[in-house]
């Protein structure tokens, strides 16, 4: 991997950066966040090598980019940020989740204050979205304070899962027209 596909972005408690194979058993601990991760279990190495073969396309309208989110002082791992198509709606969405253990801190708005800085500056699109499910107050309160509008509510089949959800569809503008 180059430099050109490495991420590393420093704010005031934490580091964001592109996962490294050393980083293989701290990544493993995610795997619970999201259903359609839980459903990777089974090929935990494969779905973290994916992620890994991403890094070289950069690629946030067609494809997905995963970097971990770690405590500066100690290293340890305490959630991801993600930007990617969104499956269903085929637009480039941001998202994130931090461990249970480390929420109510902060660490979900620093996070994705400095990786909405690092977006801003490396790709040339609109807007990014952000959706969240309508009882999800925490993680509205956190797109809310990176600056995300809200546009609508809306219903929508997630393939991945073969449900349908209600959520908040929010937009970033990163250029204005």
């Amino acid at each position: 991997m180059s430099d050109l596909n490495t991420v590393y972005i420093e704010t005031e408690r934490l580091v964001v950066r592109s996962f490294g194979e050393k980083d293989f058993e701290q990544f493993t601990r995610l795997l619970d966040l999201y259903g359609g991760w839980q459903r990777q279990k089974p090929k935990a190495k494969e779905f973290f090598d994916w992620h890994l073969s991403n890094y070289e396309k950069m690629d946030i309208i067609t494809g997905t980019i995963c970097l971990g989110v770690f405590e500066k002082e100690t290293g340890e791992i305490l959630g991801q940020v993600a930007a990617q198509e969104h499956d269903d709606l085929n637009e480039p969405e941001f998202g994130y989740g931090i461990l249970p253990y480390a929420r109510g801190k902060g660490y979900a708005k620093e996070a994705a204050k400095g990786t909405l800085g690092w977006i801003e500056g490396k790709y040339d699109i609109p807007y990014i979205i952000g959706t969240v499910a309508i009882d999800n107050i925490p993680s509205q309160k956190v797109l809310e304070y990176c600056g995300f509008q809200l546009v609508n509510e809306q219903n929508l089949l997630i393939h991945m899962m073969n449900e349908r959800h209600d959520f908040k569809y929010y937009r970033y503008y990163l250029k204005y027209p």
